[in-house]
């Protein structure tokens, strides 16, 4: 599986999940879930915009459903990380070929999630370092 490309790098960010994780609130976690989620949906609509509308020919497999990829895309957030996804095994198999490409099949890539977070990148850095830094006022300075 490869990398993203593109990813935000945070000054500090090791060493603050570090202090999270040592004070055990469930409120604060959940509030870091939360900045991360909202930084990750900024990308969503570029994402979904960028993504190919695909067309069914007769040669389309029975499993492609054009429109499908484009509800397929999630924003999935953890306390430590956000990712836009694209897909799934059972109903929509055929994003990582389309994303990826697939050379076998003739299939160039065409890396929408890719462009989705370049174009989105300066927001989401922005959006998160204030999020971030809100998240550190109200729960780590209030003591």
């Amino acid at each position: 599986m490869s990398r993203s490309k593109f990813t935000v790098q945070v000054d500090g960010l090791r060493e603050f999940q570090r202090n999270v994780r040592q004070l055990r609130d469930k409120e604060l976690n959940k509030t870091i879930r939360g900045a991360n989620k909202r930084a990750g949906d900024l990308v969503l609509p570029a994402a979904v915009r960028e993504s190919p509308d695909g067309h069914r020919d007769a040669k389309s497999s029975k499993k492609y459903r054009p429109g499908k990829l484009d509800k397929s895309i999630k924003v999935v957030a953890s306390q430590k990380s956000v990712a836009i996804k694209a897909g799934s095994a059972s109903r929509v198999p055929y994003a990582a070929a389309i994303h990826f490409g697939y050379r076998k099949r003739h299939i160039r890539p065409n890396r929408f999630l890719y462009r989705a977070m370049a174009r989105k990148s300066q927001a989401v850095s922005a959006t998160y370092e204030r999020l971030i830094s809100q998240i550190v006022r109200d729960y780590l300075e209030s003591d």
